[in-house]
């Protein structure tokens, strides 16, 4: 019983399929696939109950999985105590984030630089996506962390940290009609005129959703996008009536704005993965990220 097998046998119960423990550990499926069998030679029992689209854990798998978890655990402990010691933290960090974080909310050019010009050894990938799919990609493992719009359907299994928040406003034209309506805009006001947001699976694109529902106010979406500087540059142009973060605002002179008091502030945050992580680097990019976060803050 080795590390590879324990790795590749803790992947596939966290991803459900050998495809997906392949490409959480960049490995061929074909080896994923020889290491969990070797170890249920091992064991002398099979440790999984292969179907078409899913692997299920036999009863002996279940008994495995705990001591697979823990001693995956220890080890990663271990590198991380050496790492301390020596001061050198090496490896790989898969890092997702949403569109819009920056440089509006997070300059993350910058928390990646400053990371990696302290921490050499540690390569960094980077990809964008909606908040719920990195969410499911942390919570799976497929990413070490990700920077998300946070709802209150945050996943299970990961670390959760608020870093910004800001208000929600509605951006149009200044000839549009809510134009002379003054700094606040209702839901139902709102509701009146097609609407330019974010896609489903972003946080502020929930936020208007649960709103909108809660208020029994019904709503047309015309138009969306992942980009709040191009939401906005539609309701300029007398689309719609874009829903943005009150940052989006800022980047431009063209478009009025009201605020839309019925809904909460947008959080922006980080989540991360939680102790079966085996990579010792998350909790230090986490660390790192928190505090220039808290050193920016006016």
């Amino acid at each position: 019983m080795d590390l590879h097998q324990l790795e590749c046998f803790v992947a596939v119960v966290d991803t459900g399929t050998f495809t997906g423990a392949a490409k959480r550990i960049h490995l061929a499926q074909s080896g994923v696939s020889a290491h969990v069998k070797a170890l249920e030679r091992e064991v002398g029992q099979p440790l999984f109950e292969r179907r078409p689209r899913a692997a299920v854990l036999t009863q002996a798998g279940e008994a495995l999985l705990p001591h697979a978890r823990a001693a995956l655990d220890s080890l990663a402990a271990g590198r991380a105590s050496v790492e301390s010691v020596t001061g050198l933290l090496h490896g790989h960090l898969a890092i997702g984030t949403i569109t819009s974080i920056s440089p509006r909310s997070i300059d993350l050019p910058r928390v990646l630089t400053t990371f990696h010009r302290q921490h050499p050894g540690v390569e960094l990938s980077l990809v964008e996506d909606s908040s719920a799919t990195l969410a499911r990609r942390v919570s799976n493992g497929e990413l070490d962390a990700a920077f998300v719009s946070l709802t209150e359907d945050s996943p299970t299994g990961v670390h959760t940290r608020e870093l910004t928040r800001e208000r929600i406003t509605a951006a149009f034209s200044p000839s549009h009609p809510l134009a002379d309506n003054g700094t606040t805009v209702s839901l139902a006001e709102l509701a009146h005129y097609p609407l330019i947001a974010l896609p489903p699976g972003s946080g502020i694109r929930w936020q208007l959703d649960k709103a909108l529902h809660a208020a029994g106010v019904s709503a047309r979406i015309s138009f969306e996008a992942s980009d709040p500087d191009v939401l906005v540059a539609l309701a300029t142009q007398g689309l719609g009536v874009a829903v943005v973060p009150e940052s989006a605002i800022r980047q431009t002179k063209s478009a009025a704005h009201a605020l839309l008091p019925e809904l909460p502030p947008g959080r922006i945050g980080m989540l991360w993965r939680q102790g079966r992580s085996t990579n010792p680097a998350t909790s230090v990019f986490a660390r790192h990220v928190v505090g220039y976060v808290e050193s920016t803050v006016d």
